[in-house]
């Protein structure tokens, strides 16, 4: 978006930036204690060898894709 018109229409940016390695630990906590749903994040679970296909599938933003895990095999039934 060229910054003239965020200006000229008077619209508000705003963004963060999270220190995720401090973190981290803590959303996991959360997420394992329920305090977190994650399952409404996950949009794609795709084997781990398949890596290359999902980055593509993320970058591309296709079937709707927002967060993909992957699963190693030693995770699979």
């Amino acid at each position: 978006m060229p910054i003239g018109n965020v200006v000229n229409k008077g619209i508000t940016i705003r963004a963060n930036q999270a220190s995720v390695k401090r973190l981290l630990p803590k959303l996991i906590e959360h997420v394992q204690n329920g305090v977190i749903d994650a399952k409404g994040l996950i949009t794609h679970r795709i084997p781990l060898e398949e890596v290359s296909e999902a980055y593509r599938m993320f970058s591309e933003k296709l079937d709707n894709c927002v967060k993909t895990v992957l699963i190693p095999p030693s995770a699979r039934n």
